[in-house]
C-alpha cells in the first residue's frame, strides 16, 4: 500500500485528521486539521520562514491515534508527535466539553468527551 493510499485511509477511517508538518530539524511542529476541515493558520510566508515539510497524517479513530508517515522518522520525532498530537486533541475536547456543558447538552457524548481527555496517553500505531 503506497504512502497516498494509508494516509487517505487514516484520514477517511478517523474522526479528525491532521497533516504534520515538522522543520528539517525536526525542532518545530504544526498540525493542519484535514477532517473537520480548517483552513491553516500559518501564512505562507511564515510556512516558508519556518520551512515546514509535510511528513504524514495522524487521525483520531474511536479513543486511538493512527497515523501514516511519507518517510521513516526517529522514535524520538515519533514520540514527539504523540505527544503533541495528545495535547492537541486534548485542547481541542476541554473545549467542546466546555461548550456542550455551557449549552446543558450532558449526555453520552459528553461523557465519551470526559473519558477520552482524561486518557494518560495516545499512542501511535
Amino acid at each position: 500500500m503506497t504512502y497516498i493510499e494509508k494516509a487517505t485511509q487514516v484520514v477517511l477511517d478517523s474522526s479528525l485528521s491532521v497533516m504534520v508538518m515538522i522543520s528539517p530539524g525536526n525542532t518545530d511542529l504544526e498540525f493542519w486539521r484535514l477532517k473537520p476541515v480548517q483552513a491553516p493558520e500559518t501564512t505562507p510566508e511564515e510556512f516558508a520562514a519556518r520551512k515546514l515539510r509535510a511528513v504524514g497524517v495522524v487521525g483520531l479513530r474511536g479513543t486511538k491515534a493512527t497515523c501514516a508517515f511519507k518517510e521513516p522518522l526517529d522514535p524520538a520525532v515519533v514520540d514527539a508527535i504523540a505527544t503533541a498530537f495528545t495535547d492537541y486533541i486534548r485542547v481541542l475536547l476541554g473545549d467542546s466539553i466546555a461548550m456542550q456543558i455551557e449549552e446543558r447538552q450532558v449526555g453520552d457524548e459528553v461523557a465519551w468527551l470526559e473519558q477520552l481527555y482524561q486518557l494518560p496517553d495516545t499512542r501511535m500505531n
